[in-house]
């Protein structure tokens, strides 16, 4: 009770003082990040990029599938016509080569995962100068995440624009 009574005077007293508070309107623009990442030729020219890079190890992967399948196709349908010792040997063979496969798809998707993220990180910087250019340029204070908005109008989104400038910087 007294720690209202206390905070009713504050607030009285803060009154006739003649203390207020003014609301400053703040110029807020919206980019979809989604949308730009989706629609920029970077983002293409990342992937190919990407897809040259890999693509020997790619072939390798698919000729050791192949492979693994070949020779469990054959395990299996010859299996009861094999002797102990060329079943054994077989099935190791195709552990072995499980084994190898498994070790080299977890190295690549690391290695790709890797190099996506360091190529992505160039073209984030792009968009960001782009949109502090845009904010600056037409005066905005605040740029969001179209998507962390919950409602906004089209025309505080300011994704075209960075698009466009992004885009040129090609």
């Amino acid at each position: 009770m007294k720690t209202m009574m206390r905070a009713a005077t504050l607030s009285v007293a803060l009154l006739s003082l003649g203390v207020s508070v003014s609301a400053h309107a703040v110029d807020i623009a919206t980019v979809d990040l989604a949308k730009v990442m989706s629609e920029i030729p970077q983002s293409k020219a990342i992937k190919s990029k990407l897809n040259t890079e890999f693509d020997s190890r790619i072939r390798e992967m698919q000729r050791m599938e192949t492979e693994g399948q070949t020779l469990a196709d054959k395990l299996k349908k010859d299996e009861s016509f094999m002797s102990a010792a060329e079943r054994t040997k077989s099935q190791r063979r195709l552990s072995e080569l499980q084994a190898e496969f498994n070790v080299k798809a977890q190295a690549l998707q690391e290695d790709q995962r890797r190099r996506y993220g360091e190529e992505q990180k160039k073209v984030i910087e792009k968009i960001k100068t782009a949109v502090d250019s845009i904010a600056k340029s037409e005066g905005y204070e605040m740029v969001l995440n179209r998507q962390a908005v919950l409602y906004t109008e089209d025309k505080y989104d300011i994704s075209k624009e960075v698009i466009q400038q992004v885009s040129k910087g090609n």
